[in-house]
């Protein structure tokens, strides 16, 4: 049994332990004070299990955003070369993270593919837990033109000057057929990029490239269908169902037209995120299949996908 499937095992007893101890009416200090302890043994052990994560054997991605209550909150995580990148900070963003055990002082950056609310609405909870402890700490945010007004409205909210200490805004500005470089090191390079399309109405898409593995996210827009996306192993994009476009006043493609463009860009797998629920997510898939691509999953909060370096296998599993 590998460290993950070790601490499951864990979780499952304390669970047992607590509901067991509640029901034999040890609800003594002493009782609580050990279940507490016992926790926070069990969630500095699948810290210490997903340090795996951040080795040098692949490139991974985590959904760590869906819907709640319609809305959608909107996060992937992506590690490569011992760095984690968080495209999209939705509502909730940092707590998903954590009560998987992923290790937020890696934050590298956080990468916006819009300048709306609910892109940005977790930013300051990630920042606190991305630099717990340093009084002098900058967590770079990338993202379209607005970002930078948006970010210095958080700073000055939170006391901060964006300079020596906050949240530091970049715009990368890249346009239609002409990537940007916004990170490179250890053998990453990650590209900011847009559509005509997207470009008027402010989205980027964001393309990791890890030592011949590539992932592309693409948020809401349109991004699937952009020559940088050409022949990425894994497109993480957002969609709706084509029974629900009619109903939402969404901007995001349907499952059909993400499976048309994903034929075209010769993508090796899509990741559809956003679902409201698994019903939906079923209907998305079924879409998708019945346009014709076939290699198509739904990006549950908690699903992983992993990239290895030494082969051009595409694995995918809940955290």
């Amino acid at each position: 049994m590998n460290a993950i499937g070790k601490s499951s095992v864990v979780f499952v007893t304390l669970s047992g332990l607590f509901w067991g101890g509640w029901v034999l009416g040890s609800q003594t200090p002493e009782g609580q004070e050990a279940i507490a302890r016992a926790y926070a043994a069990y969630a500095e052990q699948q810290t210490a299990a997903n340090e795996d994560l951040f080795d040098s054997t692949a490139l991974r991605a985590v959904v760590c955003g869906g819907s709640e209550n319609g809305a959608q909150q909107p996060c992937l995580a992506v590690v490569a070369g011992g760095r984690l990148f968080i495209v999209d900070a939705g509502s909730g963003a940092a707590e998903s993270l954590i009560q998987r055990g992923v290790p937020m002082a890696r934050l590298q950056a956080v990468l916006l593919t819009s300048s709306g609310l609910q892109q940005m609405s977790d930013l300051s909870e990630m920042y606190g837990h991305a630099t717990r402890g340093r009084d002098d700490a900058l967590l770079p945010v990338y993202g379209p033109a607005d970002t930078q007004r948006m970010v210095d409205g958080l700073n000055q909210a939170a006391g901060m000057d964006g300079a020596s200490r906050g949240l530091q805004a970049w715009g990368p500005s890249p346009e239609p057929g002409r990537s940007v470089i916004v990170f490179e090191g250890d053998g990453l390079t990650v590209s900011a990029f847009t559509t005509q399309e997207d470009a008027f109405s402010g989205r980027v898409g964001y393309r990791f490239d890890y030592r011949g593995r590539s992932i592309v996210v693409g948020g809401d827009g349109r991004m699937i269908g952009a020559e940088a996306a050409l022949n990425a192993d894994v497109v993480l994009q957002g969609a709706q169902s084509q029974a629900l476009s009619h109903i939402r006043q969404q901007a995001s493609m349907t499952a059909a037209e993400v499976a048309a463009q994903a034929r075209g860009s010769n993508a090796g797998l899509v990741v559809l995120t956003g679902a409201n629920n698994q019903v939906e997510a079923q209907v998305q898939l079924s879409e998708a299949r019945a346009a014709g691509f076939d290699d198509v999953v739904s990006g549950r909060v908690g699903t992983l996908v992993e990239l290895p370096l030494d082969n051009m296998e595409i694995n995918v599993r809940p955290l």
